[in-house]
């Protein structure tokens, strides 16, 4: 199933103004975080075995996994709408995190392999963003316990493993792999 959280077409929650003054989000070092982190760090090995040559982090917090694909021998960056987090990533974790909305921006840099972990439950069109996605492959990951009566007061959207495979396929890809891990679905997709 798929839940909308909001009413509308644009909530505050996705602005870029409301991120501004948010502390960054140090997931890797955090219990449950850190253990999707690596799982679908496992995933993005797997769409490098299957010939992807880079991959860009779309919503990647304070570089986690970007600092846990440096010794991946591929050419990695991300995009943040969060100051804090870009700040950590770049002056703590040395990895190439740039400040933009990526939702909002047309100068974009995409590359084989797109991240979105914990990232399609707070954009307003997460079915819009992924169609218009040009990258082969995917690995994105969102809760799968929430529903529209439980869920973070933050999301926008919320799905169970069906929901969120249907999200992804709904918008042209094909799911090759899923990990269900501490509340976390995990998934790794190819575009069709």
């Amino acid at each position: 199933m798929e839940w909308k959280l909001f009413e509308g077409d644009k909530c505050e929650f996705a602005s870029q103004e409301w991120y501004v003054e948010r502390e960054a989000a140090h997931h890797l070092e955090q219990q449950g975080h850190r253990e999707r982190l690596i799982e679908a760090h496992k995933l993005v090995l797997k769409a490098i075995e299957l010939g992807a040559k880079d991959a860009v982090d779309l919503g990647c917090g304070d570089g986690g996994m970007l600092s846990l694909l440096k010794d991946s021998n591929i050419d990695s960056w991300g995009y943040d709408l969060a100051p804090n987090n870009i700040k950590h990533a770049t002056e703590v974790r040395g990895v190439d995190a740039r400040y933009t909305d990526f939702n909002n921006d047309d100068t974009i840099e995409y590359a084989d392999i797109a991240i979105m972990t914990e990232v399609l439950e707070h954009l307003e069109d997460p079915h819009g963003v992924l169609k218009d996605l040009p990258s082969k492959y995917l690995v994105a990951s969102s809760p799968f316990h929430e529903t529209g009566e439980q869920h973070y007061e933050f999301h926008l959207w919320a799905w169970d493993v069906s929901g969120y495979k249907r999200l992804i396929e709904g918008a042209g890809y094909s799911v090759l792999e899923t990990v269900l891990d501490n509340g976390s679905q995990i998934h790794l997709a190819v575009r069709n």
